[in-house]
């Protein structure tokens, strides 16, 4: 799935709201008939939305469309913005395809709308609800960027050094085995962690889950082999950790947003 100009999409402000650690939410599922913005600035919480499901933590903004049943639930407490929203004029089928969560690249310019609106939150004047506006669809700009960029920027490998030591190991570790099948319930039983300690720990640390890095240390390796090698889709699955280049079409698709086919085509030279 391809995205076009969401950078053109206004959003009109219906609602906003201000939570300051937070420990629980009044309902742990809610359906709106409105686009929904949960943009997060400390804490953590769960959230499920259709299909997908995860965690959000600082600087993650969750976007729930409407008649979408959103499951959420507090895991440390939640400082955050819930924004209500209408979309004008947008493509359907087109924005209920994005990603629930993003997390925007340019984390200062998040931090100074966050810092505005949180100001303003109580504020119903006509200039600050403008203001408020103004911020709202900045930070979808922000959206934006994060969403159409360039899809190869997906597959980088992030800095994996944090100020968590048994993380930073745990990463070392990974980066040497993603590639074979991984159990995370041995791995965390051998630093002393259950699975779920284990996620948020690597969470917290480094911004992504142990199964998010696996699979993005996956998708590195098969597009490095797509572009550098004439091996069919099948022989890399073998090497990258998957049982067969069906499945492996299947996740790099919904990964990178093209075919394993039409990559290998479109950066080819």
């Amino acid at each position: 799935m391809e995205f076009y100009n969401l950078i053109d999409y206004t959003l009109q402000l219906l609602s906003h709201t201000y939570w300051k650690k937070k420990e629980q939410f009044d309902l742990n599922v809610d359906t709106y008939s409105n686009w929904v913005i949960f943009a997060v600035e400390n804490g953590s919480f769960h959230y499920e939305i259709g299909n997908e499901k995860g965690i959000a933590s600082s600087n993650d903004i969750i976007l729930c469309p409407p008649g979408k049943p959103f499951k959420r639930k507090i895991i440390t407490p939640l400082t955050l913005h819930f924004i209500g929203c209408n979309i004008q004029n947008y493509n359907k089928k087109e924005l209920l395809l994005l990603n629930v969560k993003v997390s925007p690249n340019d984390r200062k310019r998040l931090a100074s709308n966050f810092s505005y609106l949180s100001r303003l939150h109580l504020s119903l004047d006509k200039r600050s609800i403008s203001r408020k506006q103004w911020m709202l669809n900045d930070i979808w700009q922000l959206i934006s960027d994060d969403l159409e960029a360039d899809p190869i920027q997906n597959v980088e490998i992030p800095s994996l050094d944090s100020d968590d030591e048994l993380m930073n190991k745990t990463a070392e570790w990974l980066l040497e085995h993603a590639y074979k099948p991984v159990n995370l319930k041995e791995l965390a039983e051998q630093i002393g962690l259950s699975p779920v300690q284990l996620s948020r720990r690597f969470q917290k640390a480094f911004r992504m889950t142990p199964t998010e890095l696996i699979k993005r240390l996956r998708m590195h390796r098969t597009a490095k082999l797509l572009l550098d090698t004439e091996l069919t889709l099948e022989e890399i699955s073998e090497k990258c950790g998957y049982d067969n280049g069906f499945y492996l079409s299947r996740v790099f698709s919904n990964f990178m947003k093209m075919s394993p086919s039409k990559y290998r085509e479109q950066n080819y030279v």
